[in-house]
């Protein structure tokens, strides 16, 4: 009797090293490979590719000017990365047809960067912490149900991220001069992100453009602090916004084109202005400032419109445009309220 058995023939690769200028070389085909490096010291140097199903990656550097590149090709890779020291980069290249891959990267220390690319596959997962400062991160993933999470910890650092089908996003800085940019495009199902920035002088731009028929939107953004910058776009989806924030000085820029729009949101501080303006199908905005001198400028053009606008405080602006179309969808509507000195309201429906 002849009984046949297919299960993962799994190879192991251990890799250890001390010292400086160390390389660690690791080839795998197969599925359910295993490779693991570690390297304490400087100038080390890690290389890993993989190739079939189920596979697995981790490399451990301490110490300054340490590289990591690992490369997977197949499906389900998980990769991890952990790198304490300064002046580290950590690459990560992940290629799939079918199960999607993973991505963890953990760097302390000052001036790293992580880079991480994920093709094509299903539920592709990008995790990466960094603590210090000028850190950066790139990722690019395409595929169905991608998911990015950041938290850059320090100053100067900088998250750049672009997402292709369904997308979602989360990620937060926490220092002075940080930067975010944000691309999404999220047909069929829609596109998601939530961006926190937490001190002073921070950017953040996103922008979800159009990608034929529709969902793409939802963003959720956050800043506090002082002299913070966001901008965002969002084209023909499914909308909605929702922002806060909290401090002095900061500044909001969003358009949205066609479909859902919506946007809600609050500030809290003094100096802070906002600029809104929807473009086509249901509008609609809902947005409160609490402080001084603060200023709201909304612009709706064409279909549902209405709008909310509340100001608490001392020589507050608010500014309101709607104009109507489509004929029975004509909405106009509005509501702005003041409660405090020296504020002003312009409120002007059109055709």
């Amino acid at each position: 009797m002849l009984i046949a058995n297919h299960a993962l023939a799994i190879s192991e690769t251990i890799q250890d090293q001390t010292g400086t200028d160390n390389v660690a070389d690791a080839t795998q085909s197969g599925d359910g490979g295993f490779i693991s490096q570690t390297q304490n010291g400087t100038g080390n140097i890690v290389n890993t590719a993989q190739s079939g199903y189920a596979m697995s990656a981790t490399s451990s550097q301490t110490g300054a000017a340490n590289l990591a590149f690992i490369d997977q090709a197949g499906n389900e890779g998980e990769v991890e990365i952990n790198q304490d020291g300064e002046f580290n980069l950590a690459t990560v290249a992940q290629v799939s047809q079918e199960g999607g891959h993973v991505a963890v990267i953990t760097q302390v220390g000052s001036n790293n960067l992580s880079y991480v690319e994920q093709l094509d596959g299903v539920s592709n997962d990008a995790i990466i912490y960094q603590d210090g400062q000028g850190n950066a991160i790139e990722v690019f993933q395409v595929g169905n149900a991608n998911y990015y999470e950041g938290t850059q910890t320090g100053n100067g650092n900088i998250a750049r991220i672009e997402q292709d089908w369904f997308a979602t996003a989360t990620t937060e800085q926490s220092g002075t001069g940080n930067l975010i940019t944000l691309t999404q495009a999220g047909f069929p199902y829609g596109a998601t992100a939530f961006i926190r920035q937490d001190g002073t002088n921070n950017t953040a731009t996103v922008d979800q453009p159009e990608d034929s028929r529709y969902p793409v939107g939802s963003v959720d953004l956050e800043q506090i602090g002082t002299d913070n910058v966001a901008t965002v776009t969002a084209a023909t989806g499914g909308g909605s916004m929702a922002y806060t924030q909290d401090g002095i000085d900061n500044e909001l820029t969003t358009v949205q084109t066609g479909r859902g729009n919506s946007i809600s949101g609050a500030t809290r501080g003094d100096g802070n202005r906002v600029d809104i303006q929807q473009d086509y199908d249901l509008n609609s905005v809902t947005v409160s400032q609490d402080g001084n001198q603060n200023e709201i400028d909304v612009v709706q053009e064409d279909y549902a419109n209405t709008a909310d606008i509340q100001q608490v405080g001392s020589q507050n602006v608010a500014s309101l445009l709607q104009t109507g179309g489509l004929g029975s969808l004509n909405g106009f509507d509005a509501t702005i309220i003041q409660n405090g000195t020296g504020n002003s309201a312009t409120v002007t429906q059109g055709p």
